[in-house]
């Protein structure tokens, strides 16, 4: 089991390679990005992107302190703080074969000894609104669009943006009605469930989902406000990608409209959800989709770059509780690794759905 860890996490680190290096050799032979990334910026609107960022990790981390309080399980909100940072710290940075959401799961069970299922539960539900988020808030935008910026851009990538807008819309819908299905008295606890837990690659996920709605169908409340609180937290994301793109210098008629800058980017943060380089290359690929003709061609490579660089920022934060109990955090992330107890729903962040 420990080998087929270090191979999957070798495998991600190649496919992360792989990914940045094309975007970095691409952008390296385009005049125009190195024009951008020489150019001059605007530092106060760049600036202004941290604290919205920030604002958004802060209020996922205290989105599922909710999730914990419906529960009722022991966790200060100092202990969420320390645990949704390091969490966000251990997604970032290279530390192999844990995830944050591990970890997580860890801290809260060592507080909550006798509730292990709840613990896992609260993780799994928290990742799963802040996925379902995303997919309403790029269906919502979707359906206002500029009319006139989408008639300028060619045939081949309105189409793509159609079909982009066609994705997000019936994934909104279809995870709607699984949702609805999931909180239905009686269907989570149909012995069907357990026949899924052996389907391949979505079994082990389906089943703690399930797992998770059990423990939050009565709750139904809770969930809503957590959702509603979910879109408050993506809105802030998207908006410091907005400033970011603004930020950068590029003329605001060769960049995209904010409209399109609210559908193309919540699908690049659920890419977020494989290893690092999926979210710049979907994120570079759709820009270049919705920008004006005559725009720069890999603005998506460079804004996927500032907003990494605002993630390290903001991940010192985790640092900095790392620093101060160094010898406990090795031993929960040694833990986290020898028995994760669960099941990470993503390798990195949904760029914005995770802490």
């Amino acid at each position: 089991m420990q080998l087929k860890k270090v191979l999957s996490t070798s495998l991600k680190i190649l496919a992360s390679a792989g990914m940045l290096g094309y975007l970095g050799v691409q952008a390296a032979g385009d005049p125009r990005f190195r024009e951008l990334l020489a150019g001059e910026k605007n530092w106060p609107i760049l600036i202004c992107a941290l604290p919205l960022c920030l604002g958004a990790v802060s209020l996922t981390i205290l989105r599922w302190r909710l999730l914990l309080r419906t529960l009722g399980l022991e966790f200060s909100t100092h202990e969420t703080l320390r645990a949704g940072f390091l969490g966000y710290l251990v997604n970032l940075m290279p530390f192999g074969l844990v995830g944050g959401d591990s970890l997580k799961a860890v801290m809260l069970i060592h507080r909550n000894p006798k509730r292990k299922t709840e613990a896992v539960a609260t993780v799994v539900v928290d990742r799963v609104i802040g996925l379902y988020a995303l997919l309403l808030l790029a269906a919502g935008a979707s359906f206002f669009l500029p009319a006139e910026q989408v008639q300028q851009l060619a045939a081949s990538d309105k189409a793509i943006l159609q079909r982009l807008c066609d994705v997000v819309r019936a994934s909104a819908l279809i995870s709607t009605l699984g949702l609805i299905v999931l909180l239905i008295p009686g269907i989570t606890q149909l012995r069907a469930w357990d026949l899924v837990e052996h389907l391949p690659l979505v079994g082990g996920v389906l089943h703690k989902l399930v797992g998770a709605m059990r423990n939050y169908r009565r709750r139904v409340d809770r969930l809503l406000m957590a959702i509603f609180f979910s879109l408050g937290i993506h809105l802030l994301y998207v908006s410091s990608m907005a400033l970011m793109t603004i930020g950068l210098g590029v003329p605001a008629a060769q960049r995209p409209a904010i409209g399109m800058i609210f559908v193309i980017v919540p699908p690049a943060m659920i890419a977020g959800a494989l290893p690092i380089g999926a979210f710049e290359v979907v994120l570079n690929l759709l820009f270049r989709c919705v920008s004006p003709p005559g725009g720069p061609q890999n603005i998506g490579f460079l804004l996927a770059l500032v907003y990494r660089v605002v993630q390290v920022l903001i991940a010192s934060i985790g640092l900095a509780y790392w620093l101060t109990s160094r010898g406990e955090v090795r031993e929960l992330l040694h833990e986290a690794s020898d028995t994760p107890p669960e099941q990470d729903l993503a390798g990195n962040e949904p760029i914005g759905a995770r802490a």
